[in-house]
């Protein structure tokens, strides 16, 4: 729930950039769905930076994808 509670707070922010770190871990289908949603009801007019462990979930909604893997 404490999860839940600051993937909100981060979404909901008025802020032009939004970073978020691996932010469907631990989460159920259900709260990955709910996250899903709110993504695409808050997502206008910012700029995401979503950092996964290719978990397509957490990013499906990026127009940009950087694999750290091709720049080693």
């Amino acid at each position: 729930m404490k999860q839940r509670v600051r993937l909100a707070l981060a979404v909901l922010s008025d802020t032009p950039l939004l970073l978020l770190d691996e932010p469907t871990s631990n989460l159920d289908l259900q709260a990955i769905q709910w996250y899903q949603q709110l993504i695409q009801h808050y997502s206008a007019n910012r700029l995401i930076i979503v950092c996964s462990n290719d978990q397509k979930a957490e990013f499906g909604f990026c127009n940009k994808e950087l694999q750290m893997g091709d720049y080693k």
